[in-house]
């Protein structure tokens, strides 16, 4: 069986693999995955202990590992594995059934470290939930390259659809007749065929822009009601200005002038 304190005086005080000192060398700090606190202290060294018992994540679960001295002498056997629950106070009722009778001060440090464990796997969840930003470098060079090209090759473009419409110029007015030998009236029919295709292509746009104002058959109806009323109101008015002409000639109609013969005087 090991003897703690003789373990402590060679590893505590002389030299120690997991040992990390610092420049005042006030705190000394322990890089022994099994140990509850992270500090070189002689009350929490998991090596200076053969009583002993710490929380080990793995793999997003904890666990309580209990050393016993009893199997000091089994190093695969050394540690008791207790698989702790994920709810925070059942863990808790889970340490003290386990450490009921084991020394209080080690068994609140072992809680401790069970909310820091805790606490660090909830932030882990809330990252990875949130979405993942990815940087990509950007070589100017190349950007700058592929730039260039994209306007010489637009300028490309251009200059094809000049030299097209050109020579299509060129074959209607006949240049060519002498050099190429090909039906005349094909080739209108081909170039008109194209011409009415774009004409529809462009009313069609132009329909999808502004499409026609259908109105409803009610309104239709509606429309027709009020231009009979309005003619038939109309046609009042043209006879009663025919009357009213009428009545008017008559009223003012020149009296006739009476012969002299007929006169009695």
């Amino acid at each position: 069986m090991n003897h703690d304190d003789a373990v402590w005086n060679i590893m505590g005080q002389t030299f120690c693999s997991f040992k990390v000192k610092t420049k005042d060398n006030t705190v000394r700090f322990c890089r022994n995955p099994y140990n509850v606190t992270g500090l070189c202290q002689r009350g929490v060294c998991p090596l200076a202990n053969g009583q002993y018992a710490t929380i080990i994540e793995h793999e997003d679960e904890l666990y309580l590992y209990i050393k016993t001295a009893e199997r000091a002498h089994l190093p695969r056997r050394q540690w008791e594995k207790v698989k702790l629950d994920s709810s925070f106070p059942k863990a808790l009722e889970q340490i003290d059934e386990e450490l009921e009778w084991w020394d209080q001060k080690l068994v609140i440090k072992i809680k401790a470290r069970l909310l820091r464990l805790k606490q660090y796997l909830m932030r882990k969840r809330k990252m990875m939930m949130e979405p993942e930003v990815k940087y990509v470098s950007v070589n100017k060079r190349q950007e700058d390259k592929l730039l260039r090209r994209e306007v010489k090759a637009e300028a490309a473009a251009r200059i094809e659809l000049e030299i097209e419409k050109e020579l299509l110029d060129r074959l209607r007015k006949g240049t060519y007749d002498s050099v190429i030998n090909y039906n005349k009236a094909a080739f209108e029919k081909l170039l008109d065929e194209e011409e009415l295709q774009d004409e529809e292509l462009e009313e069609l746009e132009e329909d999808e822009e502004y499409p026609d104002f259908v109105m409803d058959e009610e309104e239709d109806e509606e429309e027709a009601e009020v231009a009979q009323n309005g003619k038939e109101k109309n046609s009042e008015k043209v006879r009663r200005r025919d009357k009213l002409l009428i009545e008017e000639e008559v009223e003012h109609e020149a009296p006739k002038r009476a012969r002299r013969e007929e006169l009695d005087w």
